[in-house]
């Protein structure tokens, strides 16, 4: 399995902190910032892809259909504020779903669930 991640999220300043995260765990992270070179990227077999629910320009449908066509797990954050995009996350497919606080709180411990899970299945 890869040990690469997979990130949509486009604020340079989260995805400093997530890479770090990563590479505690022994990840590396590959960070994109659009839809369609998101969907790109799924064909190198990510074991994770990590989606910025915060940003309302992302297709959640087309890139949720594209990380379960592909196989790839999704964690996904996003403001607590906006309960709908985190519920439209998972009705979508999303694996694990999260505020925004609490992902940035323990991203650490937020990456190595998902991958624990993601394993197990």
């Amino acid at each position: 399995m890869s040990q690469t991640i997979l990130a949509l999220v486009p604020d340079l300043l989260t995805s400093v902190r997530i890479e770090g995260a990563a590479q505690r765990i022994g990840h590396s992270l590959r960070v994109v910032d659009s839809d369609a070179e998101f969907v790109q990227e799924l064909a190198n077999a990510p074991a994770l892809a990590v989606l910025d629910l915060g940003y309302q320009w992302l297709d959640l449908h087309l890139v949720l259909e594209a990380c379960r066509n592909a196989r790839v797990p999704v964690l996904a954050f996003g403001p607590h504020t906006d309960m709908n995009r985190q519920r439209d996350a998972r009705q979508a497919g999303a694996d694990f779903v999260y505020p925004r606080s609490k992902f940035m709180a323990d991203t650490t411990g937020c990456l190595r669930d998902a991958l624990s899970a993601a394993h197990v299945s």
